[in-house]
């Protein structure tokens, strides 16, 4: 945001985003968030499921991302992990799933739901973004937590 901007007096009228606004928002809607990293990132749970969101350093992106631990190492997960995530990306359009492996050597499969939001965003389509992120970041955790169980060698 480069310029002073008038926040509109309706909930249809686009503006720009900010951090500070979708923390505000995310209160509105009753949802508790914890600040991570002042101005760039807070996390909350959401039916046990760990959720970032985050803008990225440009600020045109906000990203609703839905996170699971797996407890698994990266060779054993790969495969799994892989073809879970490929499964899903290719039925659905959000959000994307893939994994990373953590700096400890864990690996995590994430869900991005993302939402540009360079030409502003109104408070319903705020709502509504950040409502679907949720549901399908939960719905996708859930998926992989089953396609990943199926297929992983029996102990």
């Amino acid at each position: 945001m480069t310029a002073p901007f008038a926040v509109p007096s309706d909930s249809t009228t686009p503006y720009p985003a900010s951090f500070e606004r979708l923390v505000q928002h995310l209160g509105e809607m009753r949802f508790s968030v914890d600040i991570l990293t002042p101005g760039r990132a807070a996390g909350a749970v959401f039916d046990t499921i760990p959720f970032l969101f985050s803008f990225d350093s440009s600020g045109r992106f906000l990203s609703i991302r839905a996170i699971w631990d797996t407890d698994l190492s990266p060779e054993k997960a790969a495969y799994p992990l892989f073809a879970a995530a490929d499964g899903w990306n290719r039925e659905k359009y959000f959000p994307t799933i893939y994994w990373i492996t953590t700096p400890e050597g864990g690996v995590q499969a994430c869900a991005d739901f993302i939402i540009d939001t360079a030409a502003g965003i109104s408070d319903d389509q705020l709502t509504h973004n950040i409502a679907a992120g949720i549901s399908t970041g939960i719905d996708a955790m859930k998926y992989m937590h089953e396609a990943v169980a199926q297929a992983l060698p029996a102990a």
